[in-house]
């Protein structure tokens, strides 16, 4: 179900099939599973963390969509989608915090305006062997971030406020655009090391799919990479007599350098059962240095039962002028599926992320949370199972 949203957000809208007048359809995800992670191996004394048991959420969510045909080819359509999180009921997340938008359909192809996920993250999600490539173990631990500046680069996170265009598909053939506005724009003098900042972005993509073969390639440009909006500290003073007043505030970290990411990916899926995938994703960050990753996965189904593998490899941030930052990681990650039916599933998995003594890298989704997950050389251990269900 998650793919088919992820293809309806960015690449699936081609279809000539007819969109019934008003079509809105409720549907969702609900997936739990019961985790024991650890972290050992920090360069620092004192900074690993025993096995703990927690109950994980894996991307649950619920949304809404709909299409309306408003004649001569041309469609409407909206999305709104939502994280839930049923494993403690907080919902603290923003309602539409997922894919969301409204958009037009036709010979043209199709435009989209909202949250959404881009073609970049699209391709990383497309290569993991997990269900939904949601829960801990993805490969994108790797591919999405610099692991020394514990930072994501963008290529694995939705786009807000954000415009995309997806061509029609040309025997197979799909081209995708899409701008991020920067929503903010804070002038040199005012930042804290004199430059500009405003984080926009924005990516190019071309995707080719024929039978068993998907190919992909893309580019994603960023700016101000790391930066942030700068805020006014305040203090709460009216708290009675003997409380700790409370201070809030959103700290600016500097004006970022442009970053650039380069992404290829390919799939195939053979007659017997296996599917193979790969990645390979160059990040590159001005004025600083740059580092490659891969990843190679694959899946075998027999009957109701699938069982995985993937591997994923960063090399160390090299730095402009000489150097690197000693930050090379590596994960991977066994899963296993049950389909007990169409929409439920059991799954199981192991992951295992290793960092060289510089690297901060950890999982990214559902991360190991203890007070020293970022400290150098910790790695990351994982076991799961679960229990997933669609509607």
């Amino acid at each position: 179900m998650q793919k088919k949203i992820i293809a309806l957000a960015v690449a699936g809208l081609m279809s000539g099939a007819a969109f019934a007048q008003s079509n809105v359809t409720v549907y969702g995800v609900v997936d739990l599973g019961q985790a024991w992670v650890k972290t050992d191996g920090a360069v620092a004394a004192n900074k690993d963390q025993d096995s703990v048991g927690r109950l994980d959420n894996n991307s649950s969510h619920i949304g809404f969509k709909g299409t309306e045909d408003l004649g001569n080819g041309l469609k409407a359509m909206f999305q709104l989608e939502t994280s839930v999180a049923p494993d403690n009921g907080d919902n603290a997340t923003k309602w539409t915090d997922r894919d969301s938008y409204v958009g037009l359909a036709g010979n043209f192809g199709t435009v989209l305006a909202g949250t959404l996920t881009h073609p970049l993250r699209t391709m990383g999600i497309r290569v993991d062997i997990l269900p939904g490539a949601a829960g801990f173990g993805t490969v994108s631990s790797i591919t999405g971030k610099v692991a020394a500046l514990n930072a994501k680069t963008g290529a694995d996170d939705r786009a807000k406020n954000a415009i995309a265009y997806v061509s029609p598909n040309f025997n197979g053939f799909t081209v995708i655009g899409a701008y991020v506005n920067g929503e903010y724009e804070v002038d040199g003098a005012q930042a804290d090391d004199g430059k500009s900042i405003s984080q926009k972005a924005w990516q190019l993509a071309a995707q080719y799919e024929n039978g068993p073969l998907w190919l992909a390639g893309a580019y994603h440009k960023t700016y101000d990479f790391g930066a942030g909006p700068t805020t006014t500290s305040t203090v709460n003073t009216t708290l009675p007599p003997g409380l700790i007043p409370v201070a809030t505030a959103t700290i600016h970290e500097g004006g970022g350098d442009d970053a650039s990411v380069w992404r290829l990916a390919a799939q195939y899926k053979f007659a017997f059962g296996t599917t193979v995938s790969f990645l390979y994703d160059n990040t590159e960050v001005d004025n600083l240095g740059d580092r490659s990753a891969w990843s190679l996965g694959a899946n075998h189904t027999i009957g109701a039962h699938t069982i995985g593998l993937q591997y994923a490899k960063n090399s160390e941030f090299d730095l402009d002028g000489g150097g690197d930052l000693n930050d090379a990681a590596h994960i991977w990650t066994l899963g296993y599926q049950y389909a007990m039916s169409k929409r439920t599933t059991i799954h199981a998995r192991y992951s295992k992320l290793s960092n060289d003594d510089g690297g901060k890298a950890s999982f990214y989704n559902n991360e190991v949370k203890n007070p020293f997950s970022a400290t150098a050389g910790s790695d990351s251990t994982g076991f799961m199972v679960g229990l997933r269900h669609s509607f």
